[in-house]
C-alpha cells in the first residue's frame, strides 16, 4: 500500500486525521512516513475509526467522530513502568547508549536481539540507523520506533502513535 488516509483515536483518547505513505503492516499495527512530520509513525489497526480516500476527506469527516462535549484528556503523571514482552533490536546508537537501552529493555522483560530476526517485533533506531536494516525490518512487519517512542513504550506498555 503506497498511501493511507484515516481518522484515528490514540491511546490518550485524542482524535486526529492522518496521512502516511510507504505503509507497511503487521497483524496488529501499521506504520508509514507521516506526510506532516516526514517521520515514521506507528498506529494500532483497532484504533482506526475510518479509512478515507484523501487527507481532505479525513479532515472533513473528523468532526463526525468526535463525541459531543468532548474534552481532550490531560496527561497522566506518576505512572509506573510496564512490563513489555517484545523482542527488540537497537541500531544506530553509540555503544554506551546501546548498552543503557539494552539494560532498560531487559529490566522491562524484553528480549534484546543483535540483528533483524524472524522473532523480532520492534526495531529501535538511533541517529545513525542504516537504511538497509530499517527497510528489512519494515518488510518483515517489524515495528520501527525511535528512542522517544521506546521510552514511551516502557512507560505505558503501548506503542505510541505520535
Amino acid at each position: 500500500m503506497e498511501q493511507m488516509h484515516f481518522i484515528y483515536v490514540n491511546a490518550d483518547g485524542i482524535y486526529g486525521a492522518h496521512s502516511i505513505y510507504k505503509v507497511s503492516m503487521s497483524k496488529e499495527h501499521f506504520q508509514g512516513i507521516c506526510c506532516n512530520s516526514n517521520a515514521i509513525r506507528t498506529f494500532r489497526q483497532d484504533r482506526v475509526l475510518e479509512n478515507c480516500f484523501s487527507r481532505q476527506e479525513a479532515l472533513d469527516n473528523l468532526p463526525n467522530h468526535i463525541p459531543e462535549n468532548y474534552l481532550p484528556p490531560t496527561k497522566k503523571k506518576g505512572k509506573s513502568p510496564q512490563k513489555v514482552g517484545f523482542d527488540i533490536c537497537f541500531t544506530g546508537f553509540k555503544k554506551e547508549d546501546r548498552e543503557n537501552l539494552t539494560e532498560i529493555a531487559i529490566k522491562s522483560g524484553m528480549v534484546v536481539r543483535n540483528s533483524v530476526t524472524k522473532q523480532l517485533q520492534v526495531l529501535c533506531c538511533g541517529y545513525n540507523a542504516g537504511p538497509t536494516k530499517v527497510t528489512t525490518a519494515r518488510m518483515q512487519g517489524v515495528l520501527v520506533v525511535d528512542v522517544e517512542q521506546f521510552y514511551a513504550l516502557i512507560e505505558t506498555g503501548e506503542i505510541p502513535s505520535e
